[in-house]
């Protein structure tokens, strides 16, 4: 009997061991998979939390239920079911999810706390595991906010525990028999699944942290990684620098070369200006061609323009991309923190400004922020909201200018030059605003009321008077501009043929094709097309040799910089015979004195333009001048006709508009 016991001892004992480890193997793998999704839940937590409190919103947007982190879509990205707020006035708020859960689960946490838990991050499970049913879910409890508020969001993880107790249970039932072995083998396994998850999250956060096509850090880490060094600086009392750059051309190299080679020249940027910086430099992408570069420690404000320069001829340098030989530049903004900003939102708006007075300078140069470019954008915006309430309240004016006929003296345009009314009754020249309109897009609708206004005007004005309208380059690339002018002519009853069609070299570019196309509609119809400000740009010749104009317009520079005469009047006259040589008339601009005027006739050039031959005036000073010049016209008629016997009478001299009235008789000198 004594034998039998210890044969049947010693297999119960091996049982007993065998059953002991499996049981334990079995305690371990659940605590472990608790303490994986805890550890998940608070990994999860964090990115959701800085992610809300570093956006547009911040931490109170959070807690008001205003912050863009409270969507369903990105709560269900992070697998948050329930959100709830403590707050030391009304208690447990639920924000998202289940009441219900908030008071289920979260009251209980607290009140066993003692209330809230203070300043640090806690993490709780809450297991309502059957046998084989995992339920499972976990609680981040955030630090108590400055208002005394606290944040708790609750991760609903039972497909999570589902299936790593499924991985387990399998693990463990074919291990069964061979506990040691099988233990060993199972928790190696395990560990890898593990660090596959991490790095899984890690990925993820990877991934929302950097830019896609340059892998470097992207607006999200710059924002983050700014205003943490920011406070560093702040405590150890060192300053920090901010430049950030804009590549100076890259739109055309996109709009000609196309998008691949775009992307391979940031690529090109980014490697180039990495490999130019220090190893704690950080440098992000921020958008499209702009970068950003952070100086976690700067002794001397001087040593950032040194750099700004570096990267300046470091980008300068042509790229080789696909074949082609590119050549950018770019424009740096640079502050310095906290000098310049005590928080991030104030560092990087400085910056804009520096960088915005950079490009203003004439681009491929650096600019240090000083306050008055802050004032310099405040004028920006209140000129802004002075256009949009122009616009909305009829508060502009058309002034025609004439164009002479060098040999006739006759006026064969007027061109009409808009002017902004202002309360005081003084007019602003386009000059003034002409660049906030086209940035902000305001001159879209200024355009539309010009040519409505001229449409009008030439009803009131001699039915053989043409009138010339600038084009801008936004209006040629927006659809149907061709049959609004269209329209708003044909609902004035303005034969097309009276109107003139000025355009510059700002049109090229993407939608070149397009722009041209509505041109020649136009042209089509009867309207003349004019190339303006020809000479100013690299690209005038090109439109010439690939476009139909019936005038080309001398810029004013031609005229203003007249240093020697004799090159000037060469240069003039080669235009002149190219005009003509194309069957295009040439004007010449910025006439102000008889030495201009002489300069043009003596070229060669057709017609001519300027204060020499008068201010701008309105509709109703053009309208008194045609009938000043129709009543001396029938009068000098009737002097020659009752003359006419003795032949002494003569006409009066100057010059006559195309249809016979005198407009000025000091036109020729």
């Amino acid at each position: 009997m004594r034998l039998i016991g210890k044969r049947l001892v010693s297999p119960l004992l091996a049982v007993l061991i065998a059953v002991g480890v499996v049981v334990g193997i079995f305690l371990v793998g659940h605590y472990q998979i608790r303490s994986v999704l805890k550890n998940e839940a608070t990994l999860v937590a964090t990115a959701w939390y800085e992610s809300a409190r570093h956006g547009r919103s911040g931490l109170d947007g959070l807690l008001d239920g205003r912050s863009e982190a409270l969507n369903a879509p990105l709560l269900r990205s992070f697998a948050i079911d329930t959100l709830a707020v403590d707050d030391p006035q009304t208690g447990v708020v639920t924000v998202v999810g289940d009441k219900g859960r908030s008071e289920k689960e979260l009251r209980p946490i607290l009140e066993t706390k003692g209330g809230q838990l203070g300043n640090q991050r806690s993490v709780h499970a809450v297991d309502e595991s059957l046998f084989l049913s995992p339920k499972f879910a976990t609680w981040v409890v955030f630090p108590v906010t400055p208002e005394g508020r606290q944040v708790a969001v609750r991760f609903d993880q039972t497909f999570e525990a589902s299936q790593l107790l499924t991985t387990f249970n399998r693990q463990l039932v074919y291990l069964t028999g061979i506990a040691v072995v099988t233990f060993f083998s199972f928790m190696a396994g395990y560990t890898y699944r593990t660090q596959q998850m991490q790095r899984e999250k890690q990925d993820l956060v990877y991934i929302a942290m950097h830019d896609e096509l340059t892998g470097l850090g992207n607006r999200k880490k710059f924002e983050q990684s700014l205003g943490e060094m920011l406070g560093r600086a702040s405590e150890k009392t060192h300053k920090i620098g901010l430049l950030i750059l804009d590549l100076d051309g890259f739109k055309s190299i996109n709009d000609t070369l196309g998008h691949p080679v775009g992307d391979n020249l940031l690529r090109a940027t980014a490697e180039r200006l990495k490999n130019s910086l220090r190893d704690e430099d950080l440098l992000c992408r921020l958008s499209g061609d702009e970068f950003a570069v952070i100086v976690p420690v700067v002794h001397d404000n001087h040593a950032l323009p040194a750099l700004a320069d570096r990267m300046i001829r470091l980008i300068e340098q042509p790229f080789r991309i696909e074949g082609h030989e590119i050549t950018i530049g770019c424009s740096i903004g640079i502050t310095v923190g906290p000098d310049n900003g005590d928080t991030a939102k104030t560092l990087i708006r400085n910056a804009d400004f520096a960088l915005y007075r950079a490009k203003a300078g004439g681009r491929q140069t650096w600019r240090f922020f000083d306050p008055k470019m802050a004032e310099d954008q405040r004028s920006r915006e209140t000129l802004e909201d002075g256009l949009r309430y122009a616009i909305q309240n009829d508060l502009f004016t058309l002034l025609y200018q004439p164009q002479y006929d060098l040999k006739s003296g006759e006026v064969v345009c007027y061109e009409a030059l808009l002017r902004w009314k202002l309360t005081n009754q003084n007019l602003v020249p386009t000059s003034m605003f002409l660049s906030v309109a086209e940035e902000t897009g305001l001159i879209i609708p200024m355009g539309e009321w010009v040519i409505r206004q001229v449409a009008r005007d030439c009803r009131a004005l001699p039915a053989d008077v043409r009138v010339a309208v600038n084009l801008s380059a936004a209006q040629l690339q927006r659809d149907g501009t061709e049959t609004y002018i269209a329209e708003a002519l044909a609902n004035s009853d303005i034969p097309p043929d009276r109107i003139e069609i000025e355009v510059n070299e700002s049109i090229l570019g993407r939608g070149e094709e397009a722009a041209f196309s509505r041109l020649e509609r136009l042209r089509e119809a009867g309207v003349s097309l004019v190339l303006d400000n020809f000479g100013v740009g690299t690209s005038s010749l090109g439109l010439l040799s690939r476009y139909p104009f019936d005038k080309i317009k001398l810029d004013r520079t031609f005229l203003s910089r007249i240093s020697d005469p004799q090159k000037a009047r060469a240069v003039v006259s080669a235009v002149c015979r190219l005009g003509q040589s194309l069957g295009m008339a040439v004007v010449g601009e910025g006439v102000e004195n008889e030495a201009h005027r002489d300069l043009l006739r003596e070229s060669g050039c057709n017609l001519a333009q300027g204060y020499f031959y008068g201010e701008p005036v309105t509709v109703e000073e053009v309208i008194g001048q045609e009938a000043l010049a129709t009543a001396a016209l029938s009068s000098a008629a009737k002097t020659a006709a009752d003359g006419s016997g003795d032949g002494s009478a003569t006409p009066p001299p100057g010059p006559t508009h195309g249809g016979g009235r005198n407009i000025r008789l000091v036109a020729n000198g």
